[in-house]
């Protein structure tokens, strides 16, 4: 339960982070240093590719980042919509509709424009 705890407060911390609006500019000002200061340092061009390596990984841990946290505060959305729809007088048969199928999904849609 700790590390779960402590991963969710790191996930959560990394997605503030990497959406402020400052991470950009920074990203986008450090590339170009780089390069800039690549060329008159004379940096090998294995620098380059180290370079490249770097930021595939780092695209990729926070995308993943960001998808968990993007997952899980759907989650959360459905759970407080079905509670929603318990305590309503609202038809109870549309909690969990967001497991259906498509084809599920379109037969319901049709059933509630017949409704109007």
């Amino acid at each position: 339960m700790k590390n779960s705890r402590l991963y969710l407060q790191l996930s959560e911390r990394a997605v503030v982070l990497a959406g402020h609006r400052l991470v950009l500019l920074a990203a986008m000002l450090s590339t170009v240093m780089w390069c800039v200061g690549g060329v008159f340092l004379g940096l090998p061009t294995r620098w380059y590719l180290l370079t490249n390596v770097f930021g595939t990984m780092t695209t990729l841990f926070v995308l993943l980042i960001m998808q968990h946290s993007q997952n899980r505060d759907m989650h959360a959305l459905q759970v407080k919509a079905d509670e929603l729809i318990r305590s309503s007088e609202a038809r109870n048969h549309l909690i969990g509709v967001e497991q259906l199928q498509e084809a599920d999904l379109l037969l319901l849609i049709g059933d509630r424009q017949a409704d109007r």
